[in-house]
């Protein structure tokens, strides 16, 4: 039982590392393309927008069916 707690937990502490390098991953690819004049393209609830690095958005679609909703987050860089 002590086995299976202890792998429990590491499980738990690697999603979390993994959760963060992921997050740190985005924000930077983020800020490369918005430093480059570039726009991004990206998932906000139901629908898939275009961000651009003057902060205009543009929705680009509108997700009917959708299977999995992502959680609602949005980081500032």
């Amino acid at each position: 039982m002590r086995l299976a707690n202890n792998i429990r937990k590491r499980e738990k502490r690697e999603t979390k590392d993994i959760a963060r390098i992921a997050k740190k991953a985005s924000s930077n690819a983020i800020r490369n393309a918005f430093s480059h004049g570039r726009s991004v393209t990206v998932q906000q609830g139901k629908k898939i927008v275009k961000l651009y690095p003057n902060g205009h958005t543009e929705v680009i679609m509108t997700i009917e069916n959708i299977s999995v909703m992502p959680e609602k987050r949005r980081y500032q860089l």
